[in-house]
């Protein structure tokens, strides 16, 4: 006897992608899988971006959470590494690693590139939640100038 499927009156398009699901590969399943990570990653930048530019006309406005930054342990013994609603540990030894490469005398594109490397070799966890797989490089040129931006070269000047 064949399951009734129940039809969704607020969201047509989930019940028409719920119903081709059955008929996609593995493949197919995790190509949706990852767009959906990096929409929602998007969508919660949008929502942070909204809820700053709402509190501009409702007086004080509070320290907005980047959707992209980086929290050291209380013990400096880790890293996270968060993006949006993802929350990706690092050992010190690995956050060292990531800071050397993003501070390599390179252009942009090319430390994105080797970011993107280092994670596929190293941490593929992350390179596959964080969408580092997909072609666009914006995710890791985005990690690549938050390295630099929380990691910052010493001076080479001593006062």
């Amino acid at each position: 006897m064949p399951q009734k499927t129940r039809r969704s009156v607020k969201n047509p398009a989930l019940d028409e992608l719920i119903a081709l699901l059955p008929e996609l590969d593995a493949e197919g399943i995790s190509f949706l899988l990852e767009q959906a990570k990096v929409h929602r990653y998007n969508m919660e930048v949008q929502r942070l971006n909204d809820i700053a530019d709402r509190s501009d006309s409702v007086g004080p406005r509070p320290t907005p959470v980047p959707a992209l930054r980086i929290e050291r342990s209380e013990d400096g013994s880790t890293y996270h590494l968060v993006a949006g609603s993802e929350w990706k540990m690092l050992t010190a030894e690995e956050m060292a690693a990531l800071v050397r490469i993003s501070r390599a005398d390179d252009v942009e594109d090319e430390i994105a590139r080797r970011l993107r490397a280092w994670f596929a070799a190293e941490r593929k966890d992350i390179f596959l939640d964080l969408g580092l797989d997909l072609p666009s490089k914006g995710m890791a040129r985005d990690i690549a100038r938050l390295l630099a931006s929380t990691f910052p070269p010493r001076s080479a000047k001593r006062v």
